[in-house]
């Protein structure tokens, strides 16, 4: 928990109680049913420890992701993971991000005592990851940190690429825990690439999906089962509870309703854009469920004035104040971001 620092995140409804929140990158379709009664009935089994090796949850991921069960780690949210990754590197070396990113990477590897170094993408050329990331001596680093589609931009790394530098041999830390939320979900084929490169570990979640942020379940798969176990150490015995465990075995039971929430999110996404582009507001292109945009108008204050949060990006290394990115929600709450903004813009 934190005590006395800033909340770096979006989604704080508890200091700002009231507001429509825009900053937390949700599935705006809630929790679906199945997943919500599989949770409340699984209470009356809290008398017990969770099943530290969670199994069953294990068993369906690896039947979901169409590999074995010893590449699967399961954890308390994505969050917990990353930490566990890296409390495993090594201190020798540093880690490089690819920026801007999300902020708990930074963090991790801070508490973890490991130096940091940053790859910046570049505004000019739309935040997007190329090729010239293949010209640095990955050998100086003990990993590379690549978040696809990445928070805040929403960007995909292309397949190739992502083949090209796990092809390197360094250990690269994959965040895909907003795949499934974007344009082209399958746009991976994750088995083959973990077969393939042992030296990659990726990051997925059932929070942003399956709108579940408050039971944190999150896990990584890789074909690495020695440094899977290396990961599995550095985190607590009964770290994923039972109602989480229940959870996320529901969840995966419920792929057409995500396919039809993502195809909804989508068409909203693109509404969204062109509505804020024709306000005058620069809007990146992103491919998953929010959008980063910039304005020279305060819109961070003045949305929040409107009873409305969004996520001041002004603290991600790389991006500027006047950078906010705005969640995708319901059509009825869009409208009223969109009213708002028109307001705010006059």
């Amino acid at each position: 928990m934190l005590l006395n620092g800033k909340n770096p995140h979006g989604g704080d409804i508890y200091t700002h109680k009231g507001l429509l929140d825009f900053s937390a990158n949700i599935n705006p379709f809630g929790i679906p049913e199945p997943v919500r009664k599989a949770a409340e009935e699984s209470l009356y089994n809290c008398t017990s420890y969770p099943d530290p090796y969670c199994r069953e949850l294990r068993k369906k991921l690896s039947e979901h992701e169409g590999m074995p069960e010893a590449w699967i780690l399961c954890g308390n949210g994505a969050a917990e993971l990353i930490y566990s990754f890296a409390y495993s590197l090594p201190k020798e070396k540093p880690a490089l991000l690819v920026s801007p990113t999300f902020s708990e990477y930074q963090s991790a590897l801070t508490a973890a005592g490991i130096e940091i170094e940053h790859f910046m993408l570049d505004e000019k050329n739309g935040f997007v990851l190329d090729d010239g990331i293949t010209a640095i001596a990955f050998s100086q680093y003990s990993a590379l940190f690549i978040c696809t589609p990445n928070n805040p931009t929403g960007i995909t790394v292309e397949p190739e690429l992502l083949a090209k530098l796990a092809g390197t041999g360094i250990r690269i830390f994959c965040d895909m825990c907003f795949m499934d939320l974007s344009d082209f979900p399958g746009l991976y084929n994750v088995p083959e690439l973990l077969k393939k490169y042992p030296n990659l570990v990726i990051l997925k979640a059932f929070t942003k999906s399956f709108a579940i942020p408050g039971l944190r379940l999150g896990y990584v798969l890789c074909s690495d089962s020695a440094f899977i176990a290396t990961m599995s150490e550095k985190a607590p015995c009964w770290n994923v509870s039972i109602p989480a465990q229940k959870a996320g075995c529901a969840a995966l039971d419920c792929g057409e309703w995500l396919s039809d929430a993502v195809k909804s999110i989508c068409i909203e996404r693109e509404r969204m854009a062109s509505a804020l582009k024709s306000m005058g507001v620069k809007v990146y292109p992103g491919e998953a469920n929010f959008l980063l945009i910039y304005s020279d108008v305060n819109l961070y204050t003045r949305l929040l004035e409107k009873g409305i949060l969004v996520r001041d990006c002004s603290n991600y290394k790389g991006l500027r104040k006047g950078f906010i990115r705005i969640a995708i929600r319901s059509q009825k709450e869009n409208d009223q971001l969109l009213s708002a903004m028109r307001e705010v813009l006059r």
